[in-house]
């Protein structure tokens, strides 16, 4: 890399700026492998970034890049990409001396004003979507770009990986090397599909200091667009995606979910093939495998500059810590782009909804006029801590509709809050994102019902899994369809005694008894049932293939595990669980409501449980409750309701009749507060509050006026809302009454005043 480092230099190229293109600004070094650039910034308030290329830069790099600029600008109006700036003589790019004599080519682009991707944060799925789109845009307006030069032999050209082979011994820790040495080899396997597909024009480096973004503070983050096009090549489009993705994953706490963003907003755009979401995965580490070795091999020449090995850290610990299965990958791109899992997935369910009705009974009885009844977040209270399902609760599991049905069945789909060991959590607290949706459909029946194979298979595994809450005894088939595609059904919690008689690689035929459901105490210590699974693939999870999904990923694993009802001989819309419309509710209340009544967040949330501090919503998702007006001892206290119950058991009147109940109250409350206090109004809101406040202080004053805080306001509403400047001066608000005046006062939570006075602020900075 090369810095320009005394002010001088600066000076030198400021001058350059101002002569050659009429831009007067100073200048600011920027990071680069071998080019000077600079970010140029006006008292205006425009920016450019100024670039100077190396000595020996051929003038067809430089030309390229503004042909590319021009022509992507031609073909998309606003172009999520800078534009280049003539010289005062028309030139595109100018031939400059630099200050030792040696001859540069110099040009101009206007600065896309925001921070590097690295730098921002959050790094939202929102934002990782915005990306893929922006690509996708490039992309397409590059395909019909065309530059003989850049067909060329370039190290960043990910289809000319492979001289990283010859690299290797740069990677000293024998550890890392092996990494990358598997890496290589599972790029090697995916060399001739990717010389299948189309090559063009790309990108070929939308790493996260060429994502540029806008947004500080409580500001949503915004993509401004994307920067250099230096390293423009001639490769297939999914290389360009790729390289995104490998630095879109980068310390991200969700790298699975960020990269499906990244790829669903490129889809939406520009419609991939499957055959290219495949390569993805491979492509994405074979970037951060050019990367290192490449950083490795320039560190033994250049160690000084921090540049070069800027992203081995974040490249390492994505390489050493994340433990992601390709074939998962695969299918969860896959299903959020809209396609099969798998090849053959939906030649598998279009073969099961033809066979419908003709498979083995599960229990050797037809299951048509079985209940289905709900164990869902809405419908039920178990357990009463949803953080932690106690062993009577699971044994209990649907208690009422056992002692009312002699057989029913749990719903496919259904969220429920019953899996609470900390395997369902999605990070490391209580109270994490977690797996709350039935992948499943549930048959509650006597301890030791037998199970018949509803179609032959082939046992892929028989196991025990003692632990609490979990499995008990499962099994998992292997099955293939007459098209020789193969998918899988789980059984769980079954009493281990099959596994005297069944092992890996036994063939079960159809309508063959092979086992029968376990007792609480061998089941994992449920009420007596199967757990009856069907997978089209197990995507390199083997036997820990979840039973649960998590609710912002049913897109994933309902194409993955989808609605096992035809293998039962059910309909699937009988056994799908379909919660409450979140939007049909918003609907009503917005019908049969006081449109004073306002509702937070633009994406209303629907709140079904609540337990202490947090809140869930039909889906099991979890809250934490930092925003109700009142502060309170928590939701579902169970010493508040037994005393409520218990109050409500004998009577619910008013204040016009006597109860002991209302006067021990006041007297307990009284009791926390200085003697002082000796008068109790109950009331039942913040608003109501305030309104017998103001009224109880006219009645004692004999006067209307208010002084109130021009930017305050009386709780988070006021039945008062004449004295609320926040109420009044709202848009549609009535305006201030001519009895209420508006002061300004210090605001220690804003730290300013609202007209910004200096000589105020002054004033209260005593106080």
């Amino acid at each position: 890399m090369q810095i320009s480092k005394a002010p001088s230099d600066l000076i030198y190229w400021q001058n350059v700026l101002f002569n050659k293109w009429s831009i007067k600004a100073e200048l600011k070094e920027l990071a680069g492998e071998y080019d000077l650039n600079f970010s140029a910034g006006c008292r205006s308030g425009k920016a450019f970034i100024l670039k100077v290329m190396r000595t020996d830069c051929p003038e067809w790099l430089v030309d390229s890049q503004i042909q590319a600029i021009r022509h992507i600008h031609e073909q998309i109006e606003n172009a999520p990409i800078p534009k280049f700036v003539v010289s005062l003589g028309g030139a595109d790019f100018e031939l400059i001396d630099d200050q030792f004599g040696n001859p540069r080519l110099v040009w101009v682009l206007e600065e896309i004003i925001g921070q590097c991707y690295a730098d921002s944060a959050p790094k939202s799925e929102q934002l990782a979507y915005a990306v893929g789109e922006a690509m996708a845009k490039l992309a397409k307006a590059l395909r019909s770009f065309k530059n003989k030069y850049l067909d060329r032999d370039f190290k960043w050209n990910l289809m000319q990986g492979g001289w990283i082979a010859e690299k290797l011994h740069f990677i000293e820790e024998p550890s890392r090397r092996n990494i990358v040495s598997s890496i290589l080899k599972d790029f090697q396997e995916i060399k001739s599909k990717l010389m299948d597909l189309d090559h063009q024009i790309i990108h070929n480096d939308a790493n996260d200091y060429n994502i540029i973004v806008k947004g500080t503070g409580a500001e949503k983050r915004t993509l401004s667009g994307i920067i250099d096009f230096g390293d423009m090549c001639l490769s297939p489009r999914i290389c360009d995606l790729a390289i995104a993705a490998a630095y879109i994953v980068l310390d991200h706490s969700k790298p699975q979910q960020i990269l499906t963003a990244l790829v669903k907003g490129y889809h939406k755009t520009s419609p991939l093939m499957p055959e290219e979401l495949d390569l993805i995965w491979r492509l994405l580490r074979m970037r951060l495998a050019v990367s290192l070795v490449n950083s490795n091999a320039l560190a033994t020449k250049r160690s000084y500059d921090p540049y070069i090995t800027i992203s081995q850290g974040p490249a390492w610990r994505f390489l050493e810590g994340t433990k992601i299965s390709e074939a998962l990958i695969n299918a969860r791109l896959r299903a959020a782009c809209d396609m099969p899992v798998k090849s053959g997935a939906d030649r598998i369910m279009a073969w099961l909804d033809q066979k419908r009705g003709t498979f083995a009974d599960l229990f050797g009885f037809d299951l048509k006029d079985a209940p289905f009844c709900p164990l869902s977040v809405e419908s039920s209270t178990a357990p009463r801590n949803p953080f932690a399902m106690s062993n009577q609760e699971a044994a209990d599991i649907g208690i009422k509709y056992t002692e009312e049905y002699p057989l029913w069945l749990g719903y496919y789909g259904e969220p429920r809050l019953i899996y609470t060991d900390a395997a369902f959590r999605m990070g490391p607290w209580k109270a994490s994102d977690r797996r709350t949706v039935h992948l499943a459909i549930d048959i509650f029946l006597p301890t030791g019902s037998k199970l018949y194979a509803p179609i032959e298979g082939v046992v892929y595994a028989a196991e025990y899994r003692p632990r609490a809450l979990d499995y008990g005894g499962v099994i998992i088939l292997q099955h293939e369809t007459p098209k020789k595609d193969i998918f899988f059904t789980l059984y769980g919690h079954l009493d281990p005694d099959f596994l005297n008689t069944l092992k890996k690689g036994d063939k079960v035929h159809k309508g063959d008894e092979f086992c029968k459901l376990g007792s609480q105490g061998n089941n994992g210590g449920w009420a007596s049932h199967v757990h009856f699974q069907l997978a089209l693939s197990l995507a390199d999870m083997g036997s820990d293939l979840p039973g649960v999904g998590e609710p912002n990923e049913m897109y994933l694993w309902q194409r993955l595990c989808p609605n096992p009802a035809a293998l039962l001989n059910l309909p699937d819309n009988r056994s799908v669980y379909t919660p409450t419309s979140k939007t049909s509710v918003l609907k009503d209340r917005k019908a049969h409501f006081g449109g004073n009544l306002s509702i937070t967040y633009d994406d209303p949330i629907m709140l079904v449980r609540g337990w202490r501090h947090h809140l869930f919503d039909e889906w099991g998702r979890t809250y934490l409750d930092a925003y109700n007006n009142v502060p309170h001892v928590g939701h579902s206290h169970p010493r508040i309701e037994a005393v409520v119950k218990d109050q409500l058991k004998k009577i619910n009147s008013n204040t016009r009749y006597l109860h002991p109940a209302q006067t021990e109250f006041a007297k307990k409350l009284l009791s926390k507060f200085p003697k002082i206090f000796q008068i109790c109004y109950f009331v039942n809101s913040g608003s109501e509050a305030n309104e017998l406040a103001l009224r109880l202080a006219q009645s004692h004053t004999k006067a209307n006026g208010v002084i109130t805080p021009d930017h305050g306001y009386f709780g988070n509403t006021t039945g008062a809302v004449a004295i609320s400047a926040y109420k009044f001066n709202k848009p549609n608000g009535i305006g201030k009454a001519d009895w209420v005046e508006l002061v300004e006062i210090a605001d220690d939570y804003r730290g300013s005043f609202k007209r910004n006075d200096p000589e105020r602020a002054a004033k209260f900075a005593q106080f």
